[in-house]
């Protein structure tokens, strides 16, 4: 049964929330800002906990930046498996590659590929199906996340290929990021 919740977390709460709930199948996270912030501490969360497979959608893997939330020990760098597509078809053959095992997986900017005109629509989309049947059978073993960023301009093409993609997950959480409060400098 797929439901849609609406969080207002912070960013680590979030990444804190998504590790801990390790369900099989896979969660969308839909957001429209701090998404890669997001990502980068789930990724490292899980690293920290075992190996986690990465696709990168949208050239969002941020390496220096879980290094530092893992304290730059390799054996969690080392842990995180990245692979990276840079059109729709490249997503597809990645995910069909991608073998069925308990590992957590990630898919980061899953629909940025997708947006691509220069694809017929209904090529993308029949792409987008077939990925889908892809994270099914990969989430049959493993909790999955399936991250979208949507664009500054969405049409009608982009929001029927998010609610193919929405209503496929086991479950969608729509994310709005908290206001971040800072600590006033110390100066002693």
């Amino acid at each position: 049964m797929q439901r849609d919740r609406w969080y207002n977390l912070t960013h680590w709460d979030a990444a804190k929330w998504v590790a801990e709930t390790a369900l099989a199948g896979w969660i969308l996270l839909i957001s429209s800002a701090g998404m890669k912030v997001l990502m980068t501490e789930l990724i490292a969360r899980l690293g920290e906990c075992g190996a986690v497979r990465v696709l990168d959608g949208g050239n969002r893997f941020d390496a220096y930046s879980i290094a530092r939330l893992v304290g730059g020990y390799p054996e969690v760098l080392d842990r995180i498996s990245i692979s990276r597509a840079f059109t729709c078809h490249q997503v597809l053959s990645l995910l069909e590659s991608t073998p069925a095992d308990d590992s957590p997986f990630i898919v980061l900017d899953m629909l940025r590929t997708f947006y691509d005109e220069a694809v017929p629509f209904q090529e993308r989309k029949q792409f987008l199906r077939d990925c889908i049947v892809q994270l099914d059978r990969i989430g049959k073993l493993a909790m999955g996340v399936v991250s979208i960023h949507p664009p500054s301009d969405i049409t009608a093409t982009i929001l029927e290929m998010r609610e193919l993609l929405r209503s496929s997950a086991t479950e969608s959480l729509l994310i709005e990021p908290g206001p971040i409060t800072k600590e006033p400098m110390r100066l002693f």
